[in-house]
């Protein structure tokens, strides 16, 4: 393989590999801005965004995207709607959790989950039903004292 070959890779900054063989940059991991073409002025319609601002716009879609919406990803997804009308006892939370955890770690890559809370908020939603509001406390996997909240309202 030829010194000078350079690799290029889609959605990351490869890392510089010195002459002795350790690397300089870590790889940062870019994605899209959504929705699509909010930002014009400053980005264009498909502005990248990466770290924390996209580990919450990925999160937040995950959350509010019901299982079977996404066409080419019907798996894509969680079914909190469901959960709507139950009560909220220690057996539904945790049937919430389990969906919660399972699309997370089948889509999200660069964070973990700290912590889960989930709140009743006694208010009809546009569909004139029940609401609750999802709170999820995540950590980034590369810095593990980087801590946020993504909060998403269903209903």
């Amino acid at each position: 393989m030829a010194a000078n070959q350079t690799v290029k890779v889609f959605g990351k900054i490869p890392p510089r590999i010195s002459v002795d063989g350790t690397t300089s940059k870590k790889a940062a991991i870019f994605g899209l801005n959504f929705p699509l073409g909010s930002n014009r002025e400053t980005g264009g319609i498909f502005k990248k965004i990466s770290g924390v601002a996209m580990i919450k716009a990925a999160v937040k879609q995950l959350l509010l995207t019901e299982k079977g919406e996404r066409l080419m990803l019907p798996n894509y997804g969680c079914r909190l709607r469901k959960f709507l009308f139950q009560p909220l006892d220690e057996n539904t939370f945790t049937q919430i959790k389990d969906e919660i955890k399972f699309s997370f770690y089948n889509y999200i890559v660069g964070a973990n989950i700290r912590k889960i809370a989930v709140f009743p908020l006694g208010e009809s939603g546009p569909a004139g039903g029940n609401s609750m509001k999802v709170v999820l406390t995540l950590g980034l996997d590369e810095n593990e004292t980087q801590i946020f909240d993504v909060e998403a309202t269903i209903g």
